[in-house]
C-alpha cells in the first residue's frame, strides 16, 4: 500500500478516534488533528503544528504526530509500506500523505496533507 493509497473509511477512522479518545491521551494530540484539519487545503508542516499547540520545536510536533499516528494505526489495523531513508516505518502516514513538491530531508518545513477521509471524519464528528 503506498503512502497516497487508502488507509480507511471514514467510518473506520471515527472508530478509531473515539477509541484514542477513550485511551486518555494528550489534548494536544487532538489539537494537532483540528489545526491541521482547519488549515488551507489541510497542509501543515510541522513548524505550523508545534506553534498552533504550544510545543517548543517541530521536532517535538513531529514525534507527537509520529506518536498519535502510530497509536491510530495501532487501532486500524494499518502498516505503512512508506519507510524512512533508516528503515523506520512512516507512521505519519496513517493521517497523511507528503504535499507536492515535500522534501524528506527539510523536516521543518514538510507539508502534512491530511487524508481525505481523515478530514471528512473530523468533520462529521464535529472535531474539527
Amino acid at each position: 500500500m503506498s503512502a497516497a493509497s487508502s488507509v480507511a473509511s471514514v467510518e473506520q477512522y471515527k472508530s478509531a478516534l473515539l477509541a484514542l479518545r477513550d485511551k486518555n491521551l494528550p489534548s494536544s494530540h487532538f489539537a494537532m488533528l483540528r489545526a491541521q484539519c482547519r488549515a488551507p487545503d489541510t497542509a501543515i508542516t510541522a513548524t505550523q503544528l508545534a506553534e498552533a499547540v504550544g510545543y517548543e520545536s517541530y521536532h517535538a510536533a513531529n514525534l507527537q504526530y509520529g506518536t498519535l499516528a502510530f497509536n491510530l494505526a495501532g487501532i486500524l489495523g494499518f502498516t505503512p509500506q512508506l519507510m524512512h531513508r533508516d528503515g523506520s516505518l512512516c507512521w505519519w502516514t496513517t493521517l497523511s500523505v507528503a504535499g507536492e513538491g515535500a522534501a524528506y530531508e527539510d523536516a521543518q518545513q514538510f507539508h502534512f496533507v491530511m487524508r481525505p477521509e481523515l478530514v471528512q471524519a473530523l468533520r462529521e464528528m464535529r472535531w474539527a
